[in-house]
């Protein structure tokens, strides 16, 4: 899936002909769910041209023709939720390659053609909002299948459908699946009330009130009220009789845990996920996740969906005026004690996003902002605490199996302090012995945390809690201040600063490498 890089080569590439891409896409409609390793061995057995050609740590690539067009042909790519695992959370085909920059009347054309193709399988919904206007979406009881596209490819994504939860209103899932598109396909973000009414009357055993600019849904379930609201306003361009808000869960006062919170908001998601397919932008911060699905174009939308206060909700925003304010506090924001006055790490739009190419629809902003540099330890170890906070409550649902990974260089570490959250395994320290007698330096690196390791020292929490970020932080800014690193050493790219190497959010560290990962929140230069 790699792009071509050599412009002597189409703008343009089908992986198949029209006519065999309509069929292949044809057969996916019309297949069973195909989940588990068991199900695709029993499709590709029955099907002469398939066959199973590679198998990852996460992924399982099936091809689709005999006879190839493209370099590999059409492929099915089936993603599971862990290592070796033997069922599967998402599939994708490819359909188009785009070679950068493509022309935009040629990769109008090839999608405006494939669309139209595509529109004699079954019985799709349009998605404006989607591959360039082209989009279109299919749904059936236990999926939904969407032809989405961005700037490197158009391909046919195929998502199952959550199948029972546990924390949350089991009315949720429909609801979900009646009022989220809605929101999603309204041009601008501006979702009418009249398609709320319809929607509401066809959704079993709900009603609804509606009042001056906004909307309370009751359903079966007493304890489950998904309500719309208007946040803008006329002066803010919003029309009149539209809501640009979706509140779907919120919780009861009182002390809530983060283990509840990320519960909650991962069953949230992958309802979100099951009717709008992948997101553009994984990611959050100090104030809960931010996942986004971003439109494609100088006037496209931005639909977050986050967890804000005691509610989870779906928003929608103006994407290049949203994302210019979120420029300018990265650009201009700053502690305003400098080094020693407290850092604004806890007030920063996102400590982190990841954005997968190969599966992420629409496309990021054209200017992207850096991340928040430490003036000292002491803001470093805010920082780290924010990051690794986000991180254990928000990646074990966004990205379960999976692990975030860094290394800290500097010249007083020699091999560098290297750090891992696994979602699966915990937080894992590991670096160095410090210059001096060994036998003392055991014994202060014992005393401060670290436990010997063969030649090397490493610090464990196999089972993170709400307290895990403060004490991950708390121990990297102790060995840092131990080997006399300070904020004088430089937390910038330069000779003799403090640097972060190989961030990367993947199955494996090889893996990591095919996403874009953004660690805005960390507090040192990446590398």
């Amino acid at each position: 899936m790699n792009d071509a890089a050599n412009t002597d080569s189409p703008a343009v590439t089908w992986t198949a002909d029209l006519p065999t891409t309509v069929g292949l896409v044809r057969t996916l409609h019309d297949l069973d769910d195909c989940w588990t390793l068991a199900d695709v061995e029993r499709l590709v057995g029955a099907r002469p041209d398939w066959k199973i050609r590679r198998a990852f740590t996460d992924l399982l690539v099936v091809g689709l023709q005999a006879e190839l067009r493209w370099p590999a042909g059409a492929e099915l790519f089936l993603g599971s939720t862990e290592p070796k695992a033997d069922s599967y959370r998402r599939a994708w085909v490819p359909l188009l390659q785009f070679r950068l920059p493509t022309p935009e009347e040629e990769r109008r054309g090839a999608l405006r053609a494939l669309s139209e193709a595509l529109r004699e399988v079954g019985e799709p919904t349009a998605v404006p909002t989607a591959a360039d206007g082209f989009g279109l979406r299919w749904r059936s009881a236990g999926r939904t299948m969407l032809l989405q596209a961005n700037d490197r490819r158009a391909w046919i994504a195929i998502q199952p459908h959550l199948r029972e939860v546990r924390h949350v209103s089991p009315e949720l899932p429909a609801a979900v699946a009646a009022f989220v598109p809605l929101l999603h396909d309204a041009p601008g973000g501006h979702l009418a009330v009249e398609h709320v009414r319809r929607a509401v009357e066809e959704l079993p055993g709900a009603k609804a009130e509606f009042g001056d600019s906004w909307a309370d849904v009751r359903c079966s379930d007493p304890s489950f009220t998904p309500s719309f609201a208007q946040r803008g306003s006329a002066l803010r361009g919003a029309p009149a009789g539209t809501f640009d808000v979706l509140d779907l869960h919120r919780f009861d006062l009182g002390p809530t845990s983060m283990e509840h919170r990320r519960a909650v908001f991962g069953e949230i998601f992958g309802a979100v996920r099951a009717v709008l397919g992948e997101p553009t932008v994984f990611g959050g911060g100090p104030d809960g996740p931010d996942v986004r699905w971003r439109e494609a174009g100088e006037d496209g939308r931005l639909l977050r969906l986050r967890c804000e206060g005691r509610r989870v909700r779906l928003e929608t925003e103006a994407a290049a005026a949203f994302e210019e304010g979120e420029h300018s506090t990265f650009e201009w924001g700053g502690p305003s004690g400098g080094a020693d006055g407290p850092s604004d790490f806890p007030l920063l739009p996102y400590s982190w996003q990841l954005h997968l190419p190969h599966q992420a629809p629409g496309a990021l902003a054209d200017h992207l902002p850096g991340g928040r540099l430490a003036l000292s330890v002491p803001h470093l170890r805010e920082g780290l605490e924010c990051l690794f906070a986000a991180w254990i409550e928000q990646l074990p649902v966004q990205r379960p199996g999976e692990k975030a990974m860094f290394t800290i260089a500097a010249p007083q570490i020699n091999g560098g302090l290297s750090v891992t959250y696994s979602t699966v395994k915990g937080v894992l320290l590991r670096v160095g012995p410090r210059p001096g007698d060994q036998a003392e330096v055991a014994a202060a690196m014992t005393a401060d945390g670290w436990e010997p390791s063969g030649r090397r020292f490493k610090a464990e929490w196999r089972t993170p809690t709400e307290e895990t970020a403060r004490e991950v932080a708390a121990l990297i800014a102790t060995e840092l201040t131990a080997r006399g690193i300070s904020g004088d050493s430089g937390f910038g790219l330069g000779p003799g600063s403090v640097t972060a190497r190989r961030p990367g959010i993947g199955l494996s560290p090889q893996l990591a490498g095919h996403g874009f990962l953004r660690v805005t929140g960390l507090g040192l230069e990446t590398s």
